[in-house]
């Protein structure tokens, strides 16, 4: 008698098929581009907007837009890339996907309305968003899949995780969380906090300061009681936290305090340091989606989920590669690193090897401003961290 060896793969598509509302959805592989086809220095650092904070509300809508990440011509056809950012009401798009800096007043509260008009994941275009959710994770989960799908596989007990291990395609979940804000619990925008674009579905720590329910946004009114630092606010949902910011979805929030900040800083620049993958189209790319053959996944129990993230291509304020040119003055520049894993070790160099660049001061972190400068000869940051420092570009280089 002759037996036929059947691959475990098409065992595995088999048994899926029958399974109703699971079957695996067709997915277009991404290829990664090569880090050395994205030229360097080629575009500008772009500005990143603003918004002074007064005693009126502020409304940031997360928004799917398109922008130019990548020199143009990087790749044949390049009409930007697909991201994720907070927009004013009225705005299509924005330049960088990063921010706004919300510029807000000690001992003066600020009211933002969050309003969530991301879709659902079926549609979105920002594929390392659509190819990467992982149902396997404690995730904010809006359609219940961990339980309506995931605790129903007795057959095959080897496959116990398979329903569940696919890419999510339902309404999409965010909350916006103030990282470094002192501000009252319900106001944290903590993991549990989330709400989704149709206004559905919400994590059962939801709060908005109008008691509203049913909606796709929520209102919080935050202090600003603390001292005067460089904060952030970014997406914080439950087990989609790397996804979310990964698309765009961070922004500045600089809390001044007049009275006691320093008085005549140089002008501040702002730099919002990540890292970043690209596909040949020029699309956001997370390593994650070459898992979509689970019999070649790298973590068979997660199949979607990378737990620390590394790009090849840094991008500054949401610009791949940019330069500034400076003038011969002070700048103060405020460095944040915004990404998923990677640490910086950042310091000045003459590419020549001919001169000595300026020295770093350290005036501020993640706290406020210190007691007195520190000169630096290397600055170390970690994601989340942030640095305000001073570099004199006024002096002549000394020559070595």
């Amino acid at each position: 008698m002759h037996r036929k060896w059947v691959h475990p793969m098409f065992l595995l598509l088999a048994f899926l098929s029958i399974l109703p509302g699971i079957a695996m959805a067709a997915q277009t592989p991404q290829v990664p581009l090569a880090p050395t086809a994205i030229p360097k220095f080629v575009d500008p650092l772009p500005d990143l907007e603003a918004i002074v904070a007064g005693t009126g509300p502020i409304e940031l809508q997360m928004t799917e837009f398109k922008t130019n990440v990548l020199p143009a011509n990087t790749v044949p056809g390049y009409a930007g890339t697909w991201v994720w950012g907070y927009l004013q009401p009225g705005q299509t798009s924005r330049s960088s996907y990063l921010g706004p800096v919300i510029v807000a007043t000690r001992g003066t509260p600020t009211e933002m309305k969050y309003v969530n008009n991301l879709g659902s994941a079926a549609t979105t275009n920002v594929l390392a968003y659509k190819y990467s959710t992982d149902q396997t994770l404690h995730w904010a989960d809006p359609l219940n899949n961990e339980a309506n799908m995931c605790n129903h596989m007795v057959m095959y007990p080897a496959f116990n995780e398979v329903p569940c291990a696919q890419n999510y395609d339902g309404p999409i979940p965010a909350v916006v969380h103030l990282h470094g804000g002192e501000v009252p619990p319900q106001l944290d925008g903590g993991p549990d906090a989330w709400f989704t674009s149709d206004g559905s579905k919400k994590g059962h720590a939801f709060y908005s300061r109008d008691g509203a329910l049913a909606t796709n946004y929520n209102i919080y009114r935050y202090p600003n009681s603390q001292e005067g630092a460089p904060i952030w606010f970014h997406d914080h949902a439950l087990g989609a936290t790397r996804l979310n910011v990964y698309a765009g979805l961070a922004g500045g929030y600089l809390l001044t305090d007049p009275p006691n900040d320093p008085a005549n800083l140089p002008p501040l620049v702002p730099l919002v340091i990540q890292d970043r993958m690209f596909d040949t189209n020029g699309q956001l790319f997370f390593p994650a989606d070459t898992a979509a053959n689970l019999l070649w996944t790298p973590n068979p129990e997660h199949p979607y989920w990378v737990p620390e993230f590394v790009g090849d291509t840094i991008v500054v304020n949401g610009k791949a590669w940019p330069y500034k040119n400076v003038e011969q003055k002070r700048y103060t520049f405020l460095f944040l690193n915004g990404s998923n894993a990677r640490t910086y070790e950042m310091f000045l160099i003459d590419p020549a090897g001919v001169v000595v660049p300026p020295r770093v001061w350290v005036i501020g972190t993640d706290g406020g401003y210190l007691d007195a400068p520190v000169l630096v000869k290397k600055l170390v940051i970690m994601p989340g961290e942030r640095y305000q420092a001073i570099i004199d570009f006024a002096k002549p280089f000394v020559v070595t």
